[in-house]
């Protein structure tokens, strides 16, 4: 048996146990803090991070199904198009029909670290809109929790030389003091407000100002559409007036007109 079947087995064994529930909500705290950090310094995760897409378990099944346009529950394989009534069967047709997709460098349950990732907060500052309410907190456990981000950020951003000059060094650091640092029991509740205030996100001032842009774009446009039209307008009124001043010889033809001297003459203003 080839070392490609054996890591086929092994993935799917491990998909059976895995939760794509739990994973899911991972791979949303990831999408929101984590990837768009290190893409924003050009650093490319390597094999040694367990939070690279190529070991996310179920990366290859997420890309490649989509919900269904103008629908809230209805979900699309793109393996095979079928549509299914909520992403629970599509998840359960992935695990049955498409099991075989999994690369075998995808050896990572997100799952397993939802307790580093704080899902369950994630989700409840999400629906909130705010931090999360105080909670119970054991401290020994937050202090496992906190050894062992450190223990992720040292495979993903390795600093060997110690060195902060590099990217990995300095996302090293950042994520250490932005993020692991903050999982003891007076901090981990306002960890993704903290979080959140890194973004480069548009500020007040960039909607003002976008409003102010689009308030002198509609003012030329509307500024040139009434010069054309009061132009169209103007050239109605004289072409109206010039009818009502007309003739029955007007109409003719001019050189029928200057034939029998019924050209009207123009009168001259002074």
């Amino acid at each position: 048996m080839s070392e490609a079947t054996d890591a086929t087995r092994s993935s799917s064994g491990l998909a059976a146990t895995c939760s794509r529930e739990r994973s899911r909500a991972a791979r949303t705290v990831l999408n929101e803090f984590f990837y768009p950090v290190a893409d924003g310094a050009r650093y490319a995760l390597d094999l040694g991070c367990p939070f690279s897409h190529a070991r996310d378990l179920f990366y290859e099944h997420e890309t490649h199904k989509e919900p269904v346009r103008h629908s809230k529950l209805y979900w699309r394989s793109l393996y095979s198009g079928k549509v299914f009534k909520s992403e629970y069967y599509v998840d359960k047709h992935m695990e049955r029909r498409h099991g075989d997709k999994i690369p075998s460098t995808a050896d990572v349950c997100l799952a397993d670290y939802c307790d580093v990732l704080q899902c369950d907060k994630h989700a409840e500052y999400v629906k909130n809109g705010r931090g999360s309410k105080p909670t119970r907190c054991d401290e020994e456990q937050m202090s496992l929790v906190r050894d062992k981000c450190h223990e992720m950020l040292t495979q993903c951003f390795p600093n060997e030389n110690g060195s902060t000059r590099d990217n990995a060094g300095k996302l090293n650091v950042y994520f250490t003091k932005y993020y692991c640092d903050q999982m003891t029991c007076a901090d981990v509740d306002g960890v993704f407000e903290l979080m959140s205030a890194h973004h480069d996100s548009p500020g007040v001032g960039y909607y003002i100002a976008l409003a102010f842009l689009f308030f002198i774009v509609a003012m030329y446009y509307l500024t040139v559409y009434s010069w054309t039209n009061g132009r169209r307008v103007s050239s109605d009124i004289k072409r109206a007036r010039v009818r009502a001043r007309a003739s029955w010889s007007d109409y003719l033809p001019r050189p029928v007109a200057r034939r029998f001297n019924l050209e009207r003459r123009k009168r001259k203003t002074y």
